[in-house]
């Protein structure tokens, strides 16, 4: 199955890859260590970034145990300066933006090692930090990422996006399909095309809240283009956003590419069906769906 995505993701030229999750314990980590599992078996280490913070041993906030992120030789990494192994498993290369934790690094892994890698806090010192990746680098560029970190990248042509669906304990399927269904309508938003707008345009500037959405519903046209900066801008879900796409004409200046969906059991203690889980998130989303640790798509 880490084969089979990592197709999925390539298709197009692809040269940034980034892992989105729907929400805590939803086996981010676990699709980009498989995407990059995939890779390394055809020869390819690639570049590693995250638009967070990941591959601690535990969870700064309940404690719980999170998936290790380990390097091959030859893998290029960026980091802030204080999480650079204080080992001689990394050669640095080069020296970035400015972040909480240093600043960031481009270093590549002289022998295998557990990493923890974050990114900077600012959207231009995001873009800067790919693109430096992408100069360093011709092969694929593996992004540990977050929904609402992910806009540095939006408009690009060659990134693709994949969502990894998952819940804490307590969550059914039918409720996490539903989450990914809702996600991967907002991550979907078509680019604008002025060729096809009528008079009515609203441009919404910042984000489009659920205020924002009650005010259009109440006073716009119907049909009317309603136009955001990017996907993460639109910060409703659910019934309120499947309105707001049936009333008018949602799109975004910069779109973004998400071409499939991963799914994971994880915090469920068991009470979910694999199988039963990435049939529904793929029927729910249409796209093509995994689980990497099952060996399952649809």
């Amino acid at each position: 199955m880490s084969a089979a995505l990592l197709d999925a993701a390539l298709l197009g030229g692809t040269r940034t890859i980034v892992v989105v999750g729907t929400a805590k314990n939803a086996g981010k980590t676990t699709a980009f260590n498989a995407l990059r599992t995939g890779a390394a078996r055809r020869g390819i280490v690639g570049a590693l970034a995250s638009l967070g913070r990941d591959g601690e041993p535990s969870d700064a906030l309940d404690g719980t145990p999170k998936p290790r992120v380990r390097v091959a030789p030859g893998t290029l990494l960026a980091l802030p300066a204080d999480l650079v192994l204080r080992s001689p498993a990394l050669r640095i290369i080069d020296v970035g933006e400015p972040s909480a934790l240093g600043r960031m690094v481009f270093a590549r892994a002289c022998f295998a090692a557990e990493c923890e890698i974050a990114g900077p806090p600012t959207a231009r010192g995001l873009r800067a930090t790919i693109e430096r990746l992408a100069e360093l680098t011709p092969e694929p560029i593996f992004v540990d990422g977050a929904i609402d970190r992910v806009a540095p990248l939006a408009g690009g042509q060659n990134q693709a996006v994949i969502l990894a669906a998952g819940g804490a304990s307590g969550a059914d399927v039918a409720a996490i399909a539903e989450s990914a269904r809702s996600t991967a309508a907002r991550l979907r938003l078509p680019a604008r095309d002025l060729a096809r707008e009528g008079c009515e345009v609203v441009v919404v500037a910042g984000a489009l809240d659920a205020r924002d959405a009650r005010d259009l519903l109440a006073g716009a046209r119907p049909g009317t283009t309603v136009v955001v900066a990017d996907p993460t801008r639109v910060t409703v879900g659910g019934k309120l956003l499947d309105t707001l796409v049936a009333a008018f004409d949602l799109r975004c200046e910069l779109p973004l590419r998400l071409v499939a969906c991963t799914t994971s059991t994880a915090g469920t203690n068991g009470a979910l069906d694999p199988r039963t889980l990435v049939r529904a998130v793929a029927a729910a989303t249409g796209l093509p769906t995994f689980d990497v640790v099952a060996g399952l798509r649809a």
